[in-house]
């Protein structure tokens, strides 16, 4: 009897044992697999974020693409629009950068609608930008828009548009909140001179294109002529300049032209006999000039601007 009871004892000490074993081996196993679980939720929460921010750096670049675009293309309407206005009017821009302005934010041009501007106001760009937001949830806000319109070169224009940019993921996953310059470049090419235009009731029309001569002999000067190229000049004025009619100021980014008197007796109109520099023969300056030798009868240059064209008399 005291050996079975010895027996029984042993068998119950082992399988207590055994099922802490077990209950021990469960417990390692549960936590391995919460452990993993964890692990795994954690990695995929941190991809998930990784995704989202990388989508927020993505939308960002693109961003300040697409704005750039879209203020070159209200620089590019709202200097048409200036240009027609000066042959509607017969008068120059008062004030260019504030003529932009007020079309970039308005839409308006001395409180009058301008329909060119329709889609390339700041409105339609901060409308654009939210709509694209929209569709990879992302909520967009513009706000202290600041514009200028100026020149750093004589051969192009410089908009500038700085705002402070705040972009957020729709589940606050990622966020961007930041001022942004956005900077687009505009050649004058495209562009009519409008001292040509206004000073010919708009029955010439002359295209800003760079001549192709760095220096001049007489076949040089009356071939650059005849094209109606431009040179810079720090004697001159800049386009934005000559858009507001200021001809007698001196830019560091000037251009000039010198006017073809053979094209304006051509169309009709009248001519003067005097230096044949676009920003003087438009102007009311009237400085001394001479013939230049070997070329027509009408090419005459006013003393200070012999030396640029390499000409004497």
């Amino acid at each position: 009897m005291a050996n079975r009871g010895t027996n029984t004892h042993m068998e119950l000490n082992l399988k207590n044992r055994r099922g802490v074993f077990f209950l021990a081996i469960t417990m390692i196993i549960i936590t391995i697999l919460m452990t993993s679980y964890t692990l795994h939720t954690g990695i995929q929460e941190r991809k998930v974020v990784q995704k989202r921010v990388e989508t927020m750096n993505s939308f960002v670049n693109s961003i300040q693409q697409d704005i750039e675009r879209k203020i070159f293309i209200a620089a590019f309407r709202s200097i048409f629009t200036l240009e027609n206005k000066i042959i509607e009017t017969g008068a120059y821009i008062g004030n260019v950068n504030a003529s932009f302005q007020e079309m970039f934010f308005n839409g308006t041009l001395n409180q009058q609608n301008q329909p060119i501007m329709v889609g390339a106001t700041f409105n339609d760009v901060a409308n654009d930008l939210q709509s694209i937001g929209d569709k990879i949830n992302i909520n967009v806000n513009i706000s202290n828009p600041k514009l200028n319109i100026d020149q750093i070169d004589p051969w192009s224009l410089h908009v500038t548009l700085s705002i402070n940019f705040y972009v957020t993921d729709s589940s606050n996953l990622s966020s961007w909140n930041s001022p942004l310059t956005v900077t687009s470049t505009v050649p004058l090419r495209y562009f009519d001179d409008p001292v040509y235009t206004l000073n010919t009731r708009g029955i010439i029309a002359i295209k800003i294109n760079q001549t192709t001569y760095s220096s001049f002999n007489s076949a040089a000067l009356l071939d650059h002529t005849t094209k109606q190229h431009y040179k810079a000049s720090p004697e001159a004025p800049s386009f934005i300049n000559r858009l507001e009619g200021n001809l007698t100021i001196n830019s560091s980014n000037g251009i000039e032209s010198l006017v073809n008197i053979q094209n304006l007796q051509s169309k009709g109109l009248e001519t003067q006999q005097k230096s044949i520099v676009d920003h003087i023969y438009f102007s009311s300056s009237n400085p001394s000039f001479c013939h230049i030798s070997g070329l027509p009868s009408w090419f005459n240059i006013d003393s200070a601007n012999l030396a640029q064209y390499n000409a004497t008399c």
